[in-house]
C-alpha cells in the first residue's frame, strides 16, 4: 500500500522544474484575493459617496428652479399619456 508521502513525491515537480510550487500560486492567489477585497470596499464606499453627491446636486437644482422642475416633468409626463392615449 502506498503511503501519502510515496505518492506525493511521486506527483511533485523535480527541484530544477520550469515551473513554480504549488506554494507559490497559493501564495499569489490569496495576495491577489486580498487586492479584490480592498477593491471592492473602495468601490462600494466611491458608489455611495458619488449617491449622496447625486442627492445633493438634485436638492440644489430643485432649490434654484422649482417651478421648472416639477412643473416641467408634470407637462412631460401629462403629453407624453396623451399621446399613448391617442394611439389606443
Amino acid at each position: 500500500m502506498k503511503t501519502k508521502r510515496s505518492t506525493a513525491a511521486k506527483n511533485s515537480p523535480p527541484l530544477d522544474s520550469p515551473f513554480p510550487s504549488a506554494r507559490y500560486f497559493q501564495i499569489h492567489f490569496q495576495y491577489l484575493q486580498e487586492i479584490i477585497g480592498d477593491l471592492r470596499v473602495q468601490v462600494e464606499k466611491a458608489n455611495r459617496q458619488i449617491a449622496e453627491l447625486q442627492v445633493q446636486l438634485h436638492l440644489q437644482q430643485s432649490a434654484y428652479n422649482p417651478s421648472q422642475n416639477d412643473y416641467g416633468k408634470e407637462t412631460e409626463n401629462y403629453f407624453e399619456r396623451r399621446v399613448i392615449e391617442d394611439r389606443q
